[in-house]
């Protein structure tokens, strides 16, 4: 399993390991990575570790429908943080933001935007819907 500095050396945006088992990586950005492991015969809590490049609060709450016991990432929001710790998942970030585009701008970005005032799954639903157009 990698460690949090070996996967940010690596070109990936998303590793899922089921105990010592990778089961899903991808080098795809934004939320399409998550989305397609969410899509798949995927498994959901248990012994899952997830590391993600960037978590922020659309991320997270992604992050939070597979229940996995701990979650790795290079860059945290805010927003991210809250949410992974209000569902009880622990986290390890190499940095935290206000926003996730805090890194390059002041401003959240568009799936943290997305994010707001939804749940888990509405959230799924509506980037699936998104997807299909």
């Amino acid at each position: 399993m990698y460690t949090l500095k070996q996967f940010l050396d690596s070109d990936l945006s998303l590793v899922i390991y089921e105990g010592a088992r990778e089961v899903f990586s991808s080098g795809a950005s934004d939320l399409e990575p998550l989305v397609q492991y969410l899509d798949q015969d995927s498994t959901v809590g248990g012994n899952l570790t997830v590391f993600d490049r960037f978590v922020g609060r659309a991320a997270a709450l992604l992050i939070s429908t597979l229940k996995p016991r701990r979650v790795y990432t290079g860059v945290i929001s805010e927003n991210g943080a809250q949410v992974l710790e209000a569902m009880g998942i622990p986290f390890e970030a190499a940095e935290t933001a206000k926003y996730l585009m805090g890194v390059a701008s002041e401003d959240m970005c568009r799936w943290e935007k997305l994010s707001l005032g939804k749940t888990p799954d509405e959230l799924l639903d509506e980037l699936r819907k998104m997807r299909e157009r």
